[in-house]
């Protein structure tokens, strides 16, 4: 893949994040709430969010983080490129701002949050150039010294972690069938993912990913505007290391005049 090229398609990614992602990833357990809960409260702290604070959840999905920082009394916009995805978040909760919108072009004034989140590695579709240009949209739209909190998966965990298949039970009778590929040097990972219900019934989605290393994601994050990039290890602050998922905590330079 040539430098910048985005890994899919927006064809690609459109159809993935859809009915069929629902079917995927919707059906959470009791539990699986709740570690979400956990880490939007963990995120929110990361970002130094003040109480009652203006977050944005870029992009939000099915509002598994945005929601629970709205009943936090955070006040809460949720913006979301697929429409299916915000028609559930919708459904599940009424306390956040939802949004239909690309990350590429948001549509707010500048500096209109005090914080934001980017949480369950929701960059890397787009190739380095255009994931650096929606860094510095999101860079546009924060408050001068806000914090974004990027937490995703990064290139040294991958190649220690990757595994080429993997079967999981995604909801009541269906399975998940995950095969994949990885190219440590360009960092882009293929994923085909083929869900499988109960009466056997196949769908399958095929995508690529740029996975970023620790080095590559400050180096864009400072490229987009932000003044300091920190890495953690967790959403609590733990140290960074090749076996931990990566929470980057990036700052926008602060107002001259406060």
């Amino acid at each position: 893949m040539a430098a910048g090229r985005s890994p899919s398609t927006q064809e690609t990614w459109d159809a993935f994040f859809s009915e069929f992602y629902l079917r995927v990833h919707a059906a959470e357990s009791r539990r699986e709430v709740e570690v979400a809960r956990e880490q939007a409260r963990a995120a929110a702290r990361l970002a130094k969010t003040p109480e009652g604070g203006t977050l944005l959840d870029v992009p939000c999905g099915f509002g598994r983080h945005a929601i629970p920082l709205a009943e936090d009394g955070f006040d809460v916009t949720g913006v979301d490129r697929a429409a299916a995805l915000l028609e559930e978040a919708k459904r599940r909760g009424e306390g956040p701002t939802w949004v239909l919108g690309d990350y590429r072009e948001l549509p707010f004034a500048d500096a209109s949050f005090d914080a934001a989140i980017n949480l369950y590695t929701s960059l890397g579709y787009l190739g380095d150039e255009e994931d650096t240009a929606v860094l510095a949209e999101i860079a546009r739209v924060l408050k001068p010294g806000g914090r974004l909190v990027i937490e995703t998966m990064h290139r040294d965990l991958l190649v220690r972690t990757f595994d080429e298949s993997a079967w999981n039970r995604v909801g009541e009778g269906r399975l998940l069938l995950q095969q994949r590929a990885f190219d440590p040097v360009t960092g882009v990972a293929q994923d085909t993912q083929t869900l499988i219900d109960s009466d056997g019934t196949r769908e399958s989605q095929t995508f690529a990913t740029r996975i970023y290393s620790a080095t590559e994601l400050v180096a864009m994050v400072r490229a987009a505007g932000f003044e300091k990039a920190t890495a953690y290890g967790d959403l609590t602050g733990a140290p960074f290391d090749t076996g931990t998922r990566l929470v980057l905590v990036a700052r926008t330079p602060q107002d001259p005049a406060a």
